[in-house]
């Protein structure tokens, strides 16, 4: 009975807290903003619960969930972040303008791509009102869950002390704060797909049917709100495949029955993606015969204003593919150089591809004890298809860097950070 009072005492006090915060807010604040103060609060109690349950990163949530609703409160009320004028606006606006046609004409409206994340802010304001801080508190929670995932996904690799430290350095990294706290649809795209990954190396662990519907449905999301993300789907298909087949030839009956379950549950996600277009609308021009003008055309069409690289390095023939592609990479994630600076925001990508060459290192030194293992060498894959299929659409440093910001975690989770001694 002392429990249960005391459980109710809590809850009622937690409540009453809320409640005196909220009458004290709206004395300062317009309603819009109210909405999002309010979310933002509620999301603070959240990862305090989260971060209870899970002592062992429960600081590491913490802080990551201060920075960023620190970032966003900057951003709303004080001087806009980097990279938050463009895309940004233009979803935030395209939102509102939906949002006028009521929820339920929403509903009958729904897209996949480059509209969805708008679509769904839409969808939130035609419930709450206009309110760009509602949207920016949206994106600081699952922000902050992103680094959660790289937790566990850094846990599965390695172990406990290098996912803390991989956690912490997620926590940290500049792009993803910054893509945290803005109305970009990054961490629509991050947070599916990291999650995604996850069950697919517990599938590879256990192989427990239900990680691997949860793998695809994660990743389905994901590709939902970005094309580029179709291609870990692939990948988990040729994987079920090759250890398909390895069970086949060694007449493991129950195994194979198993993994025949997983390959045609995969192959038909598959089926029903490139039937319905689920998410694939930047394809839609791509024909097979002409892959390559296909992507010599979106490589023109992405090399624009005084960001572009490569402008004249288009590939002809698959040769030139093969070629060029090391050039890309190299580009995609170092750029800009240092003798491109030219103003603060080129000093800012400077320092964010510094960050991208210090965690490239780390892979590099830990790529014997990657290879060593199958589950490692898998995410090894699945970050560099992630990183060709990004590198090969892009170029323009600005997309580069909101790009390369989406393969963060997984790199972090794979690089095995070591403990640095002072």
């Amino acid at each position: 009975m002392v429990i249960e009072l005391n459980r109710w005492t809590s809850w009622l006090f937690i409540w009453l807290l809320c409640g005196t915060v909220t009458a004290g807010l709206m004395l300062f604040f317009p309603v819009a903003d109210l909405i999002g103060l309010i979310i933002l609060i509620l999301e603070a109690l959240l990862i305090l619960l989260l971060a209870v349950k899970q002592s062992t990163i429960g600081k590491t949530l913490i802080v990551a969930f201060l920075l960023r609703a620190i970032a966003a409160l900057v951003h709303y009320y004080i001087i806009p972040l980097p990279d938050s004028q463009a895309d940004a606006r233009s979803f935030e606006r395209l939102a509102a303008e939906w949002a006028e046609y009521g929820f339920v004409n929403l509903l009958h409206q729904f897209r996949t791509g480059s509209e969805l994340y708008p679509w769904l802010i839409a969808v939130i304001y035609s419930i709450v009102g206009r309110s760009p801080l509602t949207a920016q508190a949206i994106n600081v929670l699952f922000g902050s869950l992103i680094v959660r995932n790289t937790y566990l996904l850094a846990k599965q690799f390695w172990d406990n002390r290098v996912a803390t430290r991989a956690a912490w350095i997620a926590t940290l990294f500049p792009t993803l704060i910054l893509y945290s706290a803005i109305t970009l649809r990054e961490v629509a795209v991050v947070f599916p797909l990291t999650l995604g990954v996850l069950y697919f190396l517990w599938w590879l662990h256990k192989e427990r049917p239900i990680d691997l519907v949860k793998a695809f449905i994660a990743c389905g999301i994901a590709t939902a709100f970005h094309t580029g993300i179709v291609v870990v789907i692939l990948i988990m298909a040729l994987t079920t495949f090759s250890r398909w087949l390895r069970a086949l030839c060694a007449v493991h009956p129950k195994l194979t029955l198993t993994r025949s379950f997983a390959l045609c549950l995969l192959v038909l996600s598959i089926y029903i993606i490139f039937i319905s277009g689920w998410g694939l609308e930047k394809l839609g021009g791509f024909k097979v015969s002409t892959a390559v003008d296909w992507l010599a055309n979106l490589q023109r069409n992405y090399a624009i204003g005084r960001a572009a690289y490569l402008q004249h390095l288009q590939p002809r023939s698959v040769f030139d593919l093969i070629w060029q592609t090391p050039i890309r990479i190299t580009y995609f994630l170092f750029m800009p150089f240092p003798w491109f600076v030219r103003t603060w925001v080129d000093l800012l990508g400077v320092t964010i591809s510094a960050c991208n060459l210090l965690l490239t290192i780390l892979i590099l030194r830990s790529f014997p004890k990657i290879w060593a293992t199958y589950e490692r060498r898998w995410g090894l894959y699945t970050l560099l298809a992630l990183l060709g299929t990004f590198a090969l659409a892009t170029s323009n440093y600005g997309t580069s860097i909101r790009h390369s910001s989406k393969l963060v975690p997984l790199a972090l989770a794979l690089a095995k950070i070591p403990k640095v001694r002072i």
